[in-house]
Formats: C-alpha cells, sequence, structure tokens
C-alpha cells in the first residue's frame, strides 16, 4: 500500500534523478556543474551541452515534478499529501540525494506542480516569464513569476493547502538561487553582491556570457 509517507519519499527520489546531469555525462563526457551556469537543469543543457537536449530534458523534469501528485491523486490521498509530494520531488531536484545535494534550481519541475495543481500560478508564471523572454530579462521575470504564483492561487481563490504549497515551492526555488550549489565565488568577490546577482540574475557575476561559457573554453 503507498502511504502518504512512501509517496512523499518516492516523490523525492523520483526528483532527485538528475537528467541534465546524465544527459551532459552522456553526450559530452562531463559534469554539467562544471560548465555554464553550473545549474544541473534543462536551461544549462542548452548553454552547455546539447542545444537539441533541451526540450526531451525540460519535459522529463516537469514529468517529474508532476509525478508524485499523480500518484498521490491515483490512489485517493488528500490535496495535503498531493502538495507534500510536488514539493519532495523539487526538493530532491535542488538537492539531489544522488550528487551530493547539488542539483538544479527546480523550474521544470515547479512547472509540473503547477500544472497538476494551480492553472491560475500557472498562468502567472508562464505570462511573466515570456514578458522576461520579451524583454531579454529571463532570470528576473522567472524569479518574479515564482514568487507571484501563489498570489495568484489566493487571488483565484484556490485552497489554502495549494496556496501554502505555491509558496513553499517559491521559497524552494529561491534558496537555492541563494545557495547555489557551493561553487567557490568569484576572485575578490564581496559575498553580498554575490547574493543580490544569484536573486536578480540567477548567477553570481552581472556579465552573463563569461558565467554561462565557464569551462567551455577549457
Amino acid at each position: 500500500m503507498l502511504t502518504p509517507v512512501l509517496i512523499v519519499l518516492g516523490s523525492y527520489f523520483i526528483g532527485g534523478v538528475p537528467v541534465a546531469y546524465l544527459t551532459g555525462w552522456l553526450l559530452r563526457g562531463v559534469d554539467i556543474r562544471r560548465y555554464g551556469s553550473g545549474n544541473v537543469g534543462a536551461s544549462n543543457v542548452w548553454q552547455s551541452i546539447s542545444r537539441a537536449a533541451v526540450v526531451p530534458v525540460g519535459l522529463a523534469e516537469i514529468g517529474q515534478g508532476l509525478l508524485g501528485i499523480v500518484i498521490a491523486k491515483a490512489v485517493d490521498q488528500g490535496l495535503a499529501v498531493q502538495v507534500l509530494a510536488g514539493l519532495a520531488a523539487l526538493a530532491g531536484h535542488n538537492w539531489s540525494p544522488f550528487l551530493r545535494l547539488t542539483g538544479g534550481r527546480g523550474v521544470g519541475h515547479a512547472i509540473g506542480f503547477l500544472l497538476i495543481l494551480s492553472w491560475p500560478g500557472l498562468g502567472a508564471f508562464v505570462g511573466l516569464s515570456l514578458l522576461g523572454v520579451a524583454l531579454r530579462a529571463i532570470p528576473q521575470f522567472v524569479g518574479l513569476g515564482i514568487a507571484v504564483a501563489p498570489l495568484a492561487a489566493l487571488a483565484k481563490g484556490q485552497s489554502l493547502e495549494i496556496v501554502a504549497g505555491s509558496a513553499g515551492m517559491a521559497a524552494l526555488i529561491i534558496a537555492k538561487r541563494l545557495l547555489g550549489n557551493r561553487l567557490a565565488l568569484p576572485p575578490g568577490a564581496d559575498p553580498r553582491r554575490v547574493l543580490l546577482n544569484r536573486l536578480l540574475y540567477d548567477r553570481d557575476t552581472h556579465e552573463r556570457e563569461a558565467w554561462v561559457r565557464r569551462g567551455q573554453d577549457e
């Protein structure tokens, strides 16, 4: 019998399977954490590994984010367990048990979470992300979209579990932005400035090109 504890733990380990890391290793024989942004996710696959692989990697991450929720629904678990399963998958991706608690940012997993549980939150996130693409300010607007998702759920009268879960989702993603993957700071960097850059730009430095090309010229 699938108990709530088994569903949540299973979701954590499913979410923790590092699809982007495996893609980098299989296609180029590299550790994606040492390339580009260092993020173990679809965006860094696009920047550092293979643009052709970004769609399957992204879809796999979305699937990881929603699978535990779907399983919880299928065995008639309540909304609280569904929310916890989604959050566990996201936490597993961000702090993967298979990569010594390093990982990605969890954006794909968050999309899976919102796709099943909060269409208002998904709409707010997608809308702001597309605006970020148009304005060439993707990290800022993706972060804003994640932060606004629980407010959208609240505004549309969704349940307390979904509003709280969406807020937890945002907190996990923002926390991972700030903490990164325990990389050494750039030489002479001010830690406060690095934290601000991570929060606003999702990278350690203000300059994008040098950061996303990290490791590619070695």
